[in-house]
């Protein structure tokens, strides 16, 4: 399918994307219309204003060269964003032995008519990357370098083929393995510096943690006097069952599917929401309904999230890594971050009230009813409560962002939260920001299953609730087990109890308004999920 119109250079393809007036005509007749349609392109609920061309880069490939381009998207709503587009031209003649599709537009350049292509649409660009990682190849600009690294545990040999496919999920980059065996990233939104997977992935590689995939190589553009940008990540790639959202998933609706069928069976521990829970102090039906796989996955799951923090903990000279005490910038910064998140969704839910139905818009008005009690919780934050120490996080940790294998977990992902900016996403957080946002993510397994259409439960609705709410403790209270068992056997320094049940509940309560908003944006159904959160956090009653 053809998108944007035809281009047109008296210029060759070497010269003709330097040439201001082609530039020109890109930026206003193709590139906006065509990223509104890529995958990636994370900004489709603003209006575009105008696009730029901000950088080119040149790489070549055995004879074909290729640009990477930095667009700079600017939005009506007077922010910015920037991405990064690798592009090919591929004449007509040559047309019939790729057979790509989509591609970018259609251009004349000198004699040769073709097409303009998103080079990771083309094998050879693609492949040259990966040879380039090899090699440990770099590249002179005239605004710095591209460097290919390599780490030492990458050796790739230097006869033997390449091959490659991009993988086809939805994601907000674009992956591709390489010869079934190597998960390439290359990242599709950019900042002006280094990218924190990149750079956590590489801390991880060096303190030898083994669960998540092992950094083989980076790609970046040094700049001259300026920081250094991150454009791609090579990994090994790991064997896998499917991510832990859709175990997770299957796990609760075995649950709700066992329990809706022996209605007798009851789950009878008082349980409170913070309070790690051992395996053997559960009862015969607790442990019955839930599974002894299911606890001691839980259990597991906890251990490798600790186990994380615990690399990322060790000190190793790197200021960006170094632990650090709270102190009373955190607290202005995280009031600040906070408070203004709060602002944005009480905006939004105002807005989108009348979306709601039932319980979730009963809900959404007592939140706003009571927002100065959720505002005054956001802005009593105090630093002075807390002994531990700050660390590198995750900071978007969910169960879509671990793989399963065997019983096993193995944690990717570590750009960040997508609303925060680059140097947010950077600061040090205590790891329970962390444990947060897993809590958060079984609240939502849990209710995506009770709210699922094509499931027919028999237990009235109220009690369906109260089974969820009691199961959610049960999975919150093995998890916490597991992480807070290992971070003491470890040394890692997240308090004690009092402190450790502080921090959850602050963060659990920053999660549940982050995620009102993505869902009063995207499917206003669900906001019912976070709203019964915040509900549960603040002790709310309807």
């Amino acid at each position: 399918m053809e998108i944007g119109k035809k281009l047109v250079s008296t210029e060759s393809w070497d010269s003709a994307i330097y040439n201001k007036s082609f530039q020109k005509d890109m930026e206003e007749l193709v590139l906006a219309e065509y990223i509104l349609g890529c995958r990636w392109f994370a900004g489709k609920s603003s209006t575009i204003k105008y696009v730029r061309i901000n950088t080119i880069l040149d790489f070549v490939a055995t004879k074909e060269k290729f640009f990477i381009l930095i667009i700079e998207v600017h939005f009506k709503e007077s922010f910015s964003q920037h991405y990064l587009l690798p592009i090919g031209f591929i004449s007509d003649a040559q047309e019939s032995h790729y057979a790509l599709t989509p591609y970018i537009t259609r251009v004349q350049l000198g004699k040769k008519e073709g097409i303009l292509y998103d080079a990771l649409f083309i094998a050879s660009f693609r492949e040259s990357v990966f040879d380039s990682l090899a090699k440990s190849s770099q590249i002179n600009q005239t605004t710095g370098k591209l460097k290919f690294e390599k780490s030492d545990s990458f050796n790739f040999p230097s006869n033997k083929k390449i091959s490659s496919e991009i993988l086809k999920a939805e994601q907000s980059n674009t992956a591709v393995i390489f010869n079934d065996q190597y998960f390439f990233k290359w990242f599709r939104r950019v900042f002006p510096e280094s990218n924190p997977d990149l750079e956590i992935s590489r801390f991880l590689n060096v303190n030898h943690f083994s669960h998540t995939a092992s950094f083989l190589g980076g790609i970046s553009w040094e700049r001259n006097d300026k920081p250094t940008i991150s454009l791609g990540l090579l990994q090994e790639k790991i064997t896998n069952e499917g991510d832990a959202w859709k175990w997770m998933l299957s796990m609760v609706n075995k649950f709700f599917t066992y329990t809706d069928a022996h209605p007798k069976l009851k789950i009878t521990e008082k349980i409170k929401l913070f309070e790690p829970i051992k395996p053997n102090s559960l009862s015969g039906n607790t442990s019955e309904v839930m599974g002894q796989e299911f606890i001691q996955d839980i259990i597991n799951l906890g251990k490798r999230t600790a186990q994380m923090h615990m690399a990322l903990a060790r000190d190793q000279g790197q200021m960006s890594f170094t632990p650090v005490p709270f102190n009373p910038d955190y607290s202005v910064w995280l009031k600040n971050k906070v408070s203004y998140l709060f602002d944005l969704r009480i905006g939004m839910l105002e807005k989108n009230i009348s979306k709601l139905r039932g319980l979730a818009k009963e809900y959404g008005q007592l939140f706003l009813d009571r927002r100065n009690q959720v505002l005054e919780e956001i802005l009593g934050f105090d630093e002075t409560k807390l002994c531990s120490m700050r660390t590198r996080v995750h900071g978007d940790y969910h169960l879509g962002q671990v793989l399963v294998n065997k019983h096993e977990f193995y944690i990717l992902d570590f750009e960040g939260e997508p609303e925060s900016t680059i140097r947010d996403r950077k600061v040090k957080q205590s790891p329970l920001k962390d444990v947060a946002g897993m809590l958060r993510s079984f609240h939502y397994a849990i209710y995506a299953t009770l709210f699922d259409e094509d499931k027919k439960w028999t237990t009235p609705q109220n009690e369906l609730f109260d089974l969820a709410e009691r199961y959610y403790q049960l999975v919150c209270g093995l998890y916490l087990h597991g992480f807070i068992r290992t971070s003491f056997k470890g040394g890692l320094d997240i308090g004690y109890k009092p402190e450790i049940h502080y921090l959850l509940r602050y963060h659990l309560l920053e999660k549940a308004v982050y995620e009102l908003g993505y869902e009063l944006n995207s499917r206003p159904a669900w906001a019912i999920i976070p709203l019964r959160g915040i509900m549960k956090i603040m002790g709310f009653e309807s």
